[in-house]
């Protein structure tokens, strides 16, 4: 999708369009831990999530959505306040909202998940990262009725009925549909952090325990936006929205559109600060942090209270 990458009337004054760090640019181009990146050298505001981009590959377009979850941050949550905290249950993962899901999960437990990723819509699939009981889970499998088939990246375990696969690693749980082959979901096209706009949002959304990053249809004014979940303590959150706009009139139209909304729902958005966007890799855009008062939920921005993230789509 070239709007993603493009701006309609070039970088403003004062954005270096394409100058990011060394650092990142470094990491972006290679797989994790090879070349001299790790995980922990990719240090500040939203490098949990510009590691978790980085695994992601596509050809063209790009995926039509990713989540990330901190899973170990999510669970705490979780344990501190189940209610509060129940939009994260199921770590982004659709695979564990399944209304016919088997009583044992396929073995699968939320609590061993450091990290997960879920990638597209139309056909999710995605990884968990951790520590697992590989022989625990492959033998849920085998009872629920999962059989093996061989694949260049190993077995993955197919139940054709539920149309689901599942390779099942010591540090790592895939998943997806029945056609399930990580080596091909992972080796071809380049990582979306390879993209200055996903880098930017990353940056925008900074330290967060879920980040859901939505991808709209080629030649939206909008094309890209990501929500990311704040929690300095359980009852103290905020979500950020972070979008990307085609070019600079688009982001300033966009500031205002969402300026209006959050006067017209002063109760609602309240101590919420919108801001040009203004990213390293020169992307325009716009930023709205809202805080959460008690009663509001995280979680309310990507479901029920959709105002702003239409208004970017109304565009």
């Amino acid at each position: 999708m070239s709007a993603v990458g493009g701006r309609g009337s070039g970088p403003r004054p004062g954005r270096r369009r394409g100058a990011v760090p060394a650092l990142a640019v470094a990491c972006a181009v290679a797989v994790v831990g090879a070349a001299g990146c790790t995980l922990t050298e990719r240090a500040g505001p939203g490098g949990d999530v510009l590691n978790a981009l980085d695994e992601v590959r596509y050809e063209s377009p790009p995926p039509t959505g990713l989540t990330y979850v901190d899973a170990t941050r999510a669970n705490e949550l979780r344990t501190e306040d189940a209610d509060r905290f129940a939009f994260v249950a199921g770590l982004g993962t659709p695979l564990l909202n399944l209304r016919d899901l088997p009583a044992e999960r396929y073995g699968l437990v939320p609590e061993d998940a450091e990290t997960t990723v879920t990638v597209d819509f139309g056909a999710p699939f995605g990884h968990w990262d951790g520590a697992f009981d590989a022989a625990a889970i492959v033998g849920e499998l085998e009872a629920d009725g999962f059989t093996e088939r061989e694949t260049d990246a190993g077995t993955v375990w197919i139940n054709h009925d539920r149309g689901l696969g599942l390779m099942v690693e010591e540090d790592r749980i895939r998943w997806g549909d029945e056609q399930l082959d990580p080596a091909r979901t992972e080796s071809s096209g380049e990582p979306l952090a390879a993209r200055d706009t996903y880098r930017d949002l990353a940056a925008c959304l900074g330290d967060v325990y879920r980040a859901d990053f939505v991808q709209a249809s080629e030649g939206a004014a909008v094309p890209v936006y990501a929500v990311g979940h704040r929690a300095e303590a359980a009852d103290e959150t905020s979500t950020v929205l972070c979008a990307v706009t085609e070019d600079d009139a688009t982001e300033e139209a966009a500031l205002e559109r969402l300026r209006e909304e959050v006067e017209r729902a002063t109760t609602r958005y309240a101590g919420a600060e919108v801001s040009a966007l203004d990213g390293e890799g020169g992307s325009a855009g716009v930023r709205v942090t809202v805080p959460d008062r008690p009663e509001q939920r995280p979680g309310r921005l990507l479901a029920g209270d959709t105002d702003l993230t239409d208004a970017l789509r109304e565009l």
